[in-house]
Parts: C-alpha cells; structure tokens; sequence
C-alpha cells in the first residue's frame, strides 16, 4: 500500500498544529516549497531552549546515510522530540541506505530528508516491443 501524498497546505496545517510526521521527504524539481516546510519545521519542532542538544542539520555533501540514522535514532534531551534536517540530500552517494530507517522510523525523532532537483522514485521503463503500426 502506497504511503497518502499530502498537499502543502495539509503540511503545513499540521506542522503548526504541532502534528508531526516522523519523516519527511520532499523532492523534486521545485525547492521553494521545501524550503517553506523545512523552515516551518524549523521554527515549530523545538523550543528555542531545545534546539541546542535536540537540532540536527546535515548537508548531504558532507555527510552519508549510517551518520544520517545515528543521528536520527538518538533519543532527545529533555524534549519530547528531536529534529534532523538533510538539506542537498540528493547528494548523498548511499542514500537508498536510508530505507530501512524510513520503514521503522524512531517516533520522537523529525527527519526532513531535502531532495532537490531530482527524484528519488525512478521513472518507469519506456514501452518495449514494436509501436502500433509498425513491423
């Protein structure tokens, strides 16, 4: 069963009402949403006083997928949550390592994957065999 696809406005309506998901993935060729989310994310997860022990953000550049989960199966200090954020994941060499963590994702951690510019899913194979009408 495939997971439900939200739209931005159920997003963001639950981030401020302080329903988090523990794992968002955004991608795709438009960054400027994810941005918002992200920032929104940014500013409702965590109490300022929070931030400093249980706010994690990571650039996939500089990072891959076992220091992602480490980070992301930590349980939060003196806070109900903990929030790790991979902006530029799809820089990222083994993030299809990723999978059993998203599968089985610690409910007291946020993880916001940022995949832009590309996608995750791969496009189906085109058709094969021969067109309509041809021989």
């Amino acid at each position: 069963m495939a997971k439900k696809e939200y739209t931005y406005e159920e997003i963001c309506r639950n981030i401020v009402a302080k329903k988090f998901a523990p794992v968002y993935i955004m991608m795709g060729d438009e960054p400027f949403f994810m941005d918002q989310i992200t920032d929104l994310l940014l500013e409702n997860v965590l109490e300022e006083s929070e931030r400093d022990f249980n706010q994690i953000i990571m650039y996939g550049a500089d990072t891959d997928a076992a220091s992602i989960i480490n980070a992301a199966r930590r349980f939060p200090m003196m806070s109900k949550y903990q929030l790790v954020v991979v902006r530029e994941a799809q820089l990222i060499r083994d993030i299809e390592l990723l999978s059993n963590y998203v599968k089985n994702p610690l409910m007291s951690t946020v993880l916001v994957i940022n995949y832009k510019y590309k996608n995750l899913v791969p496009s189906p194979p085109p058709p094969t065999g021969n067109p309509a009408g041809t021989c």
